[in-house]
């Protein structure tokens, strides 16, 4: 999808879906259906020229507070009914959440992601006036480190709660300011969610996994002279993009930035 403004130069809007989510949403009535989670995970911004093109976000399929709470409850019952470790019901909750709480987020979230990227690379940032972004990542991690499949529902019912009341109380859409500036609109909600709700195991070993993959699309775009591999190019740029905010987000945690 493209949208052009009298003027402007045409901006290339992203309309894809991500197929690691499709797996937990297969199955009866009481599962969320895949049209849910297609109409969860897409965007269509409006797009104003600002000084790092901010994008002033407007989501073409906005769900209501009742489906995004229905959506998360459904996808926890699931989860809860197949498993007995809570890292695993994590595991497999979190593909099934992750679109669900960016719709959420891109509704609610204000300032919150701008504020988390400042502290990465400028910090010492400053507090945000919306701060759902920040507490949804930390309760994914409360849950995660749960001792018990008791302890992680209770976890995982309060996270529910706090989405619904973000989205009762005169929700503030999100801002793309800082994304834009220091990403160039690269990475999505919901990955920006993950590295920010990602155990630091989890970040070391996607770190690694970026590092392989890097050095191969290297390698491959160095073996074609001449050509002009887009695709493979923009999937390094992207890699990179990622790979800085997961390294400056480990730096912020250890306090070394």
């Amino acid at each position: 999808m493209t949208i052009k403004k009298p003027g402007d130069e045409t901006i290339k809007v992203g309309q894809g879906f991500d197929a690691r989510s499709e797996d937990s949403f297969v199955g009866g009535k009481s599962k969320v259906s895949l049209a849910d989670l297609k109409k969860a995970a897409e965007a269509a911004p409006e797009v104003s020229q600002g000084a790092w093109r901010e994008r002033v976000f407007t989501p073409r399929a906005v769900m209501s507070r009742d489906e995004v709470k229905g959506g998360l409850q459904s996808a926890l019952r699931v989860a809860l009914a197949s498993v007995n470790q809570p890292r695993v019901a994590m595991e497999k909750l979190r593909p099934a959440w992750l679109p669900l709480m960016r719709q959420a987020l891109e509704q609610a979230g204000g300032d919150g992601i701008d504020v988390w990227l400042l502290s990465l690379f400028s910090p010492p940032g400053r507090n945000p006036k919306q701060p759902l972004f920040v507490e949804l990542s930390e309760s994914l991690l409360r849950m995660r480190d749960a001792k018990d499949l008791s302890s992680f529902e209770e976890n995982a019912l309060k996270t529910v709660e706090l989405v619904d009341a973000a989205l009762a109380n005169a929700p503030v859409k999100l801002s793309f300011k800082q994304t834009e500036r220091h990403l160039e609109g690269k990475l999505e909600v919901d990955e920006l969610l993950g590295v920010r709700a990602g155990a630091e195991e989890d970040l070391n070993r996607r770190l690694t996994e970026i590092g392989n993959t890097m050095g191969q699309l290297r390698d491959q775009i160095r073996k074609m002279p001449g050509k002009q591999p887009d695709g493979m190019y923009a999937n390094f740029v992207r890699l990179k993009a990622e790979l800085r905010v997961l390294d400056a987000e480990l730096k912020r945690r250890a306090g070394t930035l």
